[in-house]
C-alpha cells in the first residue's frame, strides 16, 4: 500500500514539474529573449543538401550538431524557438530524473534533477551556444538511461565499450558523462568489475586523442567539441556530481521530509531566478530586437524599442539613426538619442571590432544605396559569424545582387534559400523579382536602383564620407545618403562641412528646417560672423534662433557649466558640439 501510494505520489511530482517546467521555459523564450532565439536562426542556415549534411561529419559531435542544427530552423517561427527549446528541457529532465531513480534516489530526484537544467537554461540564449549541445547532452542521457536496462553481463560490457567511440563521433565531448556514469551506476549497484572500469576509463581517455589528426582538430578541440569552452557545460558537470552523489547509500535512503522538501524548493527558486537574473542581457535583446525588426522592415518598432529603452550603445544608436533616417525624422530627433559620433552612424570595423558588429555593419550602406560597400560588409559579417552561413546574410547578399544588376550572383543565393524549409518563400519573392521583365511591379526594387551610384572610385570602408559623397553627387535626391551625409558632418563636428552640403543641396529646397540641422547652422553663422540678411534666407525657426541667443548668454555667464545648460537647453546639438568628447575604453 505505502509503495503504491509513493509511485502515485511521485507520478504526480513528475507531471507538476514537467508541466511547470515546460510553462516557465515556453513564456520565458517566448516573452523575455525571443529576439536572442530569432537572432539564432538568423546566424545560421539548414539547407537540405547531401554534401552540406556529410559535411557534418567532418568533426566529432556530427549527429549532434546535424540534429541540432534542424531544430535550430524551426527558431524561425514565431513561438517555435520556445517550444523547441522547452522540449529539450523537459526531455533532459525527465531522463535526469529517471536515471537518478534507477540509482536509487526516488522522491528529491524530480527536484534535484531540474539543477542541471537550470545551469542549461542560463547559458543557452547565448548568441554562440548551439542548440546542438543541448541535443548531444539529451542523446548522451538517453543512451545512458539504455545501459541501466541491460542486466547480461557481457551484453552490457560490450554496450559500454562499444558504445564510447560511436557516441563520442556521433555527440563529441558529451560523451565523457556516459562512461562516467556507468562507472558510478556499477559502484553504486554493488558492482566490482574493475578491469572493464579501467577500459571504459581508459579508452574515453584516449580515444579523442587518436582520432584528432582525422578530424583536423587540435587536442583542447578533441576534448571539448561541439562545446567551445568547458563554461559551456554546466549541465552537464552538475549531472555528473548528482550521479556521484548518488552512489552514496545514505543519500539515496535518506527520508524526504516536508522541510528539508521545502527547502529543495526554496534553493531551487533562488538558483533558477536569481541565475536567470544574473545571465539575462535585456540591453543585447533590445538590440537584436532592433536589428531584427530592422532587418524585417518594420522600423517603426525598431524606433519604438529604442524609444523605450534609451540606451547607451553604438549598435542601439546605429539602428536608432536608420529608423529616424527611414521616418525622415534624422535631423529633428537624432540628439533626443545618445549619438557615439560617427560609430552611431557606421559601425567601425576593425580588428577590435567583436562579430556581431562587423554582422551588423552592412545594414547602412544596403539602406544608403551602397551596393558595393554593402556587399563588403555582408561578406565580412559572414566569414566572422560563428557559423559562416547565416540566413539573414545570405538573403542580403541576394537583395544586393538584385538591386545592383547581378542576376546570377543573386541567383547563387536564392538558390541557397530555395534549399531551406522555412526561406523557400522570400526565395521565391525573390528570385521572381530578380527575372522580372518589367520593374513597373516592383516599385521598391526600383527606388533601391536609383539610389545606387552610376560611377565608382577606390575607397577605403574606413571613410564612409566618401561614399556619401559620392552618392549625394550621383543623385542628389537620394535622401537617406544625404541626410547620412548631414549627421556624418555634424557628428565630426566639422560644421563648415556641414553648411557646405546643407547650402548646395538643402537651402531653398525645403520648407522645415530640422532642428539639428538648425542648431548646427547658427553655430555656424556666430562663427562666420554672418549677416542678418544672409541667415534669413535659410529660413531657420525664429523659436530655435531664440532659444540659441538664449543659449549663448547662458554659456557665457555661466562659463560653459554643463549642468546648467544641459538643465535649461537638453537634447540640442549646442550641448554635443560644445561638451561630447570621445572616451577611449
Amino acid at each position: 500500500m505505502k509503495e503504491r501510494y509513493t509511485n502515485s505520489y511521485n507520478t504526480e511530482l513528475m507531471l507538476v514539474v514537467a508541466f511547470i517546467l515546460f510553462l516557465s521555459s515556453f513564456l520565458y523564450f517566448q516573452l523575455t529573449v525571443p529576439y536572442h532565439i530569432y537572432f539564432k536562426e538568423q546566424i545560421q542556415l539548414f539547407v537540405y543538401d547531401t554534401s552540406y549534411i556529410l559535411s557534418y561529419f567532418s568533426k566529432p559531435g556530427g549527429l549532434a550538431c546535424l540534429a541540432g542544427d534542424f531544430l535550430t530552423q524551426f527558431l524561425y517561427l514565431k513561438g517555435g524557438g520556445a517550444i523547441v527549446i522547452s522540449l529539450l528541457f523537459v526531455s533532459e529532465w525527465i531522463l535526469i530524473t529517471r536515471i537518478l531513480n534507477v540509482f536509487g534516489v526516488k522522491q528529491p530526484a524530480p527536484l534535484v534533477a531540474l539543477l542541471p537544467v537550470i545551469a542549461e537554461w542560463m547559458i543557452i540564449s547565448g548568441i554562440t551556444f548551439s542548440i546542438a549541445m543541448t541535443v548531444a547532452f539529451v542523446f548522451v542521457l538517453f543512451f545512458i538511461y539504455i545501459y541501466t536496462f541491460i542486466r547480461n553481463r557481457w551484453v552490457s560490457i560490450g554496450y559500454g565499450i562499444a558504445f564510447i567511440p560511436i557516441l563520442y563521433l556521433s555527440l563529441g565531448s558529451a560523451t565523457f558523462l556516459f562512461p562516467l556514469a556507468i562507472l558510478l551506476y556499477e559502484i553504486a549497484s554493488g558492482k566490482k568489475r574493475y578491469f572493464y572500469w579501467l577500459i571504459l576509463v581508459v579508452l574515453a581517455v584516449i580515444f579523442p586523442y587518436l582520432v584528432r589528426s582525422y578530424f583536423l582538430i587540435t587536442i583542447k578541440q578533441a576534448y571539448l567539441y561541439p562545446y567551445l569552452e568547458i563554461n559551456q557545460a554546466p549541465g552537464i558537470f552538475i549531472t555528473a556530481v548528482a550521479f556521484l552523489l548518488a552512489t552514496f547509500k545514505t543519500i539515496r535512503e535518506r527520508q524526504t521530509t516536508p522541510l528539508s522538501f521545502s527547502l529543495m524548493i526554496l534553493f531551487i527558486l533562488i538558483f533558477g531566478v536569481g541565475g536567470l537574473i544574473v545571465t539575462t542581457n535585456l540591453q543585447r535583446e533590445k538590440i537584436l530586437g532592433m536589428a531584427t525588426e530592422g532587418f524585417y522592415e518594420n522600423w517603426d518598432k525598431a524606433l519604438k524599442i529604442a524609444e523605450k529603452s534609451k540606451l547607451k550603445d553604438p549598435i542601439a544608436t546605429y539602428y536608432t539613426n536608420i529608423a529616424l533616417s527611414k521616418q525622415m525624422q534624422l535631423g529633428d530627433r537624432m540628439m533626443d538619442f545618445y549619438q557615439p559620433f560617427v560609430s552611431g552612424l557606421f559601425l567601425p570595423v576593425n580588428s577590435e571590432s567583436g562579430w556581431y558588429v562587423i554582422f551588423f555593419s552592412n545594414d547602412v550602406y544596403y539602406y544608403i544605396g551602397d551596393m558595393n560597400m554593402a556587399q563588403h560588409s555582408a561578406m565580412l559579417g559572414m566569414t566572422f559569424s560563428p557559423y559562416q552561413r547565416s540566413s539573414r546574410l545570405i538573403q542580403r547578399l541576394a537583395e544586393i545582387n538584385i538591386v545592383a544588376g547581378d542576376i546570377p550572383a543573386a541567383m547563387k543565393y536564392i538558390r541557397i534559400l530555395e534549399s531551406s524549409w522555412f526561406h523557400r518563400n522570400k526565395a521565391a519573392k525573390l528570385k521572381e523579382m530578380a527575372l522580372a521583365a518589367n520593374l513597373d511591379d516592383f516599385p521598391w526594387l526600383q527606388n533601391k536602383q536609383n539610389q545606387i551610384h552610376t560611377s565608382d572610385i577606390l575607397r577605403s570602408s574606413k571613410n564612409p564620407q566618401t561614399s556619401l559623397e559620392l552618392l549625394v553627387k550621383n543623385n542628389p535626391d537620394n535622401q537617406a545618403a544625404l541626410d547620412y551625409l548631414l549627421a556624418y558632418h555634424l557628428m565630426n563636428k566639422n560644421v563648415p562641412g556641414f553648411f557646405d552640403v546643407y547650402s548646395t543641396y538643402c537651402k531653398g529646397k525645403i520648407n522645415h528646417v530640422p532642428t539639428a540641422y538648425a542648431e548646427a547652422l547658427l553655430i555656424y553663422f556666430t562663427a562666420s560672423k554672418t549677416k542678418p540678411g544672409k541667415i534669413a534666407e535659410y529660413n531657420i525657426n525664429p523659436n530655435i534662433i531664440k532659444d540659441f541667443n538664449d543659449y549663448t548668454r547662458l554659456y557665457e555667464s555661466s562659463k560653459g557649466n554643463l549642468d546648467l545648460l544641459q538643465e535649461k537647453f537638453p537634447y540640442t546639438y549646442w550641448l554635443f558640439y560644445h561638451f561630447a568628447t570621445i572616451k577611449h575604453e
